[in-house]
Order: structure tokens, then C-alpha cells, then sequence
């Protein structure tokens, strides 16, 4: 649904991005992640046709952005960092112009328009002007000129900017009821927002692709550990169970008498912990508490800020 294909872009001498590819399938939601300077809202730029590569292509739902223009942006939404909105236009003024622009016919213009106010929580501030709206506001105002034409690809860069936590709530919300129907890349600083939403990342550093799979596969590839604590009544069982799940065990400690805690690493996906919690049920270990305690990605991404410095 989106293939990018060896973009690149110098800024003078600086490579900004550096042969970039990916494809995000149809349906999918995408994080797009790196550290500052990595390259991502540059990426974005052009991905939505708003800036053109020194080298390479992009394909949006199978129309190329640079030779086939039309057809690639009737296709996408794009919201950038800071949402372009027209100032002294009411929101439903804007929205509406917006599906004009996309090419939504005129007899379903007004009906599209609602519908994206309404996914947005604009309904109740249709007729104010968007230059009286705070940044939140005006975020969802773009964010339902995107949504607006009924896009199969959503492109939305740093979406959650200046909204408060019950608006990122719903934002989070929406972006569900999107999934399967809407293709998103979301980049966005805000890793727990990924980790929230997406079923898939690509990362991203100075200018270069360097992982790309499902938040669990990409805190493998960067070195962020992935832990499974348990409370059992049976340490040495325990342990024996974890090592068949293809565990290792990294720390065990009393509680309350039975109870003990351990902690193991690995591979902790939901087959390991299936097999564990089956050869916990055979042995005849009880188990007070299971819990996956997932690494941060921000220690992943200060490590490579620090690479870069």
C-alpha cells in the first residue's frame, strides 16, 4: 500500500536520508521512530509529495507519487507537525474544502466532512474559526482534513502534538477504528504512542532504515530487553519450565513464604509463555502472577544519540 523505494535527500552536503526503502501493508498501522535529526519528517515530506527526492520513488496505493500526482494524493491524507489550517475559515468551511480538494464529489461533500468532524470530536465546534482554536484544536481540524476524502493511506506526522491526555486517548481510539479499513504511518517522538497503536515500526537513523518489524522484534534488533516475571509457590520447577520455554532465568528472590519471584529474558513471545505456562500446569506450579515487562525504546534511541554525538 505504501512502497518507498531508495528515497534520498541532501541538504547541502548533509544526506538527510540515505536510500530509504519499506512497504507498510494495506490495513496496516506503522510506527515511524528515531531519534531527532534521523531523518523521519523529511521522509514524511516526500512520502506526501510535498517535497521532492534528490533520488528514488514512492507508491501510494499503486499510483507514484511524482508521475502519477492526482492520483497518489486523492488517495492519501497527510497531516504534517504543524496542522496547515486556513485561519479565518469556520472548521466545517475548512474540512469541507478539504474533501473539494481531494476530489470528493460535490453531493458527498458535506456528508464526508461530518463524518470526519464527528471521528474527530469537532462536531460541537463546526462553526468556530480555526484561527480562534488552540494547537490541539487546530491538530484535530487538520487531522479531520485528512480523514476527510476517506483516504486508503493516512500519512500523520507528530499527530499527538499539543494535545491534552483525553484527547490523546481518543486519538489513540480512532487510529483502532481506522485499522483494516486505513493504511497509517504514524511518526511520532512519543514511544509509548506507538507501542500503544502500531502492529509494526520502522526505524529510522541518520538517514538510514536500521530496523523494521513488530515492537517486539525491533527491541531485539536494537538490544532492548524483553523480560517475564512470575510469582510461583515452586522455584525449582519453576525454573525447569522456563529453561523448556526457551528461557533464561536471570533472577529469583523469596517473597512471602511459598511465594518466590523470578525473572527470565529471551524470546518472551506469547508461544514461549504459552509452553511455560503449560509445563507450570503439568509440574503442578502454582502461579500468583505473570507479567510481561516489554524494554523501553527510549533507552534504544539514547544509545544511539549517543552514537551519533
Amino acid at each position: 500500500m505504501i512502497v518507498a523505494q531508495d528515497l534520498s535527500k541532501k541538504f547541502a552536503t548533509r544526506a538527510a536520508v540515505d536510500g530509504v526503502s519499506f512497504h507498510v501493508s494495506a490495513g496496516a498501522i506503522c510506527g515511524f521512530l528515531g531519534p531527532n535529526g534521523a531523518g523521519k519528517s523529511t521522509s514524511m515530506r516526500m512520502l506526501a509529495g510535498a517535497l521532492a527526492p534528490d533520488g528514488g520513488s514512492v507508491m501510494i496505493d499503486g499510483a507514484n507519487v511524482w508521475t502519477q500526482p492526482r492520483e497518489a494524493r486523492a488517495r492519501m491524507g497527510w497531516l504534517p507537525e504543524r496542522a496547515p489550517v486556513q485561519l479565518d475559515a469556520s472548521v466545517e468551511e475548512f474540512v469541507q474544502w478539504s474533501a473539494r480538494m481531494k476530489g470528493v464529489e460535490k453531493k458527498s461533500v458535506a456528508q464526508f466532512a461530518t463524518h470526519a468532524m464527528g471521528q474527530c470530536g469537532l462536531l460541537d465546534a463546526r462553526t468556530r474559526l480555526c484561527g480562534e482554536l488552540s494547537r490541539g484544536f487546530r491538530q484535530r481540524v487538520g487531522l479531520a482534513a485528512a480523514l476527510a476524502s476517506r483516504p486508503k493511506v493516512l500519512l500523520l506526522d507528530e499527530p499527538t502534538a499539543g494535545l491534552d491526555p483525553a484527547q490523546v486517548l481518543a486519538f489513540r481510539e480512532l487510529l483502532q477504528s481506522l485499522k483494516g479499513d486505513v493504511t497509517v504511518l504514524l511518526s511520532t517522538h512519543v514511544l509509548a504512542e506507538v507501542e500503544a497503536t502500531c502492529d509494526r515500526l520502522i526505524v529510522l537513523d541518520r538517514g538510514r532504515v536500521i530496523a523494521t518489524g513488530s515492537p517486539h522484534e525491533v527491541r531485539l534488533k536494537l538490544g532492548v530487553a524483553t523480560t517475564l516475571e512470575i510469582e510461583v509457590n515452586d522455584p525449582a520447577r519453576a525454573e525447569v519450565a522456563i529453561t523448556e520455554a526457551g528461557l533464561h532465568l536471570q533472577s529469583r528472590r523469596l517473597l512471602d513464604a511459598p511465594w518466590h519471584a523470578m525473572t527470565a529474558t529471551g524470546d518472551v513471545t506469547l508461544a514461549a509463555r504459552s509452553v511455560l505456562s503449560q509445563c507450570l500446569a503439568r509440574d503442578g506450579v502454582a502461579v500468583r502472577r505473570m507479567d510481561v515487562q516489554a524494554g523501553a525504546l527510549e533507552e534504544a534511541f539514547r544509545q544511539l544519540a549517543l552514537e551519533a554525538s
